[in-house]
């Protein structure tokens, strides 16, 4: 489904991502965890060529891309197989939650107004804003807003599905109803991509962990085996943090 080899990224003389190597499974939410500036939002967005790495192949489903001799066109076409929730919602203040929905629809996929508005509909029940479809942004709590923008990532139909920090520019009472929303994504074997600190979540939801240090892969499992059994002493002292927090008996 996806495959990774070799990449690299570089600003000035700072290496951010090192020769980076992995492959995810059809169907498995990967959560990708590290301290800050290890580069995981970076990695994301270099799997949506929102930054270009100077060096290395992505492939998405049966579409491969040298990262060093990319074209415009291929930029198009290798972010059809993607969709991704950013941080902040970047939702469009003029349009409605269920215009914001169908704007991609319309302008990307060309489909005509009414299957548009058909299937925003249709995935703006499914992140439980029925109520809220008429309703814009500035309507709309951080939360709502934030589904709204799941909900379009969903209306693409994407083969992956990328999520740089969800919930962090959220108040703490607006987390739990995004992660429901994201749970719920998951479950229905979307594959998922996820960049996350609240740990407990990514304990749940996650089929798999990596844990990333200065640009590097330095643990690769179950959630189980990482917050379990990490091999790395750095591992081990990033996640000592999050135990008490998290409210689970684990020994290291």
């Amino acid at each position: 489904m996806i495959k990774v080899q070799n990449l690299t990224l570089s600003f000035q003389d700072n290496l951010i991502l090192d020769h980076l190597n992995f492959a995810i499974k059809p169907h498995e939410v990967v959560a990708i965890i590290g301290a800050s500036g290890a580069g995981k939002s970076t990695l994301l967005r270099c799997l949506n060529l929102l930054e270009k790495p100077q060096q290395g192949n992505i492939q998405i489903d049966n579409f491969g891309l040298d990262v060093s001799r990319i074209k415009q066109r291929d930029i198009v076409q290798f972010r059809q197989k993607s969709a991704m929730v950013f941080q902040q919602f970047n939702l469009f203040h003029q349009k409605n939650a269920l215009e914001n929905v169908m704007e991609g629809l319309i302008i990307v996929k060309k489909l005509p107004k009414d299957k548009a508005r058909k299937i925003a509909h249709e995935k703006l029940v499914q992140v439980g804003l029925e109520g809220r479809m008429y309703h814009y942004p500035k309507q709309l709590s951080g939360g709502q807003q934030q589904r709204v923008a799941i909900a379009r990532a969903l209306a693409m139909d994407p083969k992956v599905l990328l999520l740089d920090e969800p919930t962090s520019a959220l108040d703490p009472e607006l987390v739990g109803e995004v992660l429901s929303t994201i749970k719920l994504a998951a479950q229905s074997g979307i594959t998922m991509i996820l960049v996350s600190h609240e740990m407990s979540f990514v304990h749940e939801v996650a089929s798999r962990v990596l844990f990333l240090d200065k640009g590097q892969i330095i643990e690769d499992g179950s959630p189980k085996q990482v917050f379990t059994n990490p091999t790395q002493s750095r591992t081990k002292s990033f996640l000592a943090r999050y135990y008490s927090a998290m409210q689970m008996d684990y020994e290291i």
